[in-house]
């Protein structure tokens, strides 16, 4: 009996690590943000700004972050809910540039209510103080 029991304990540990997984590699679940914009084919764009998120804040933020490693700038989008990042969408690999700033190819899974979508791209302004990032339906 006691075998058993340590056998349904192990299943069930198992299951756990399984949903966990499952849930981060979808990305999370969070509501469209209140102000948004819906492209062509079913895209979402959403603003970005670099400032910082205080971790005091309440809610979803999202903010633009420059990070400068080995000599190479790379900005990301972040997700902020209640003051903590829970996920960041880098811009990877520029796709052009032009005199209103730079559009980067990004990447990431999220969920928006019950639809999952992915990053496509990352703009940043020329002034790296804004932007937006694209989400495309998955």
């Amino acid at each position: 009996m006691r075998y058993n029991r340590g056998r349904q304990f192990i299943w069930l540990i198992i299951l756990v690590v399984v949903v966990a997984l499952a849930k981060i590699r979808i990305g999370g679940s969070v509501p469209l943000p209140a102000s948004y914009e819906k492209l062509a084919g079913g895209q979402i764009r959403i603003q970005v700004q670099a400032k910082p998120v205080p971790s005091t804040s309440t809610g979803e933020a999202w903010n633009l972050e420059k990070h400068v490693q080995n000599g190479q700038t790379i900005y990301t989008a972040n997700l902020y809910m209640n003051g903590h990042e829970q996920l960041l969408f880098p811009g990877l690999k520029s796709q052009s540039k032009s005199a209103a700033g730079t559009l980067y190819e990004s990447n990431g899974k999220i969920r928006f209510g019950s639809q999952d979508y992915h990053a496509v791209n990352l703009f940043v302004a020329a002034d790296g103080k804004s932007g937006y990032i694209d989400f495309a339906k998955s």
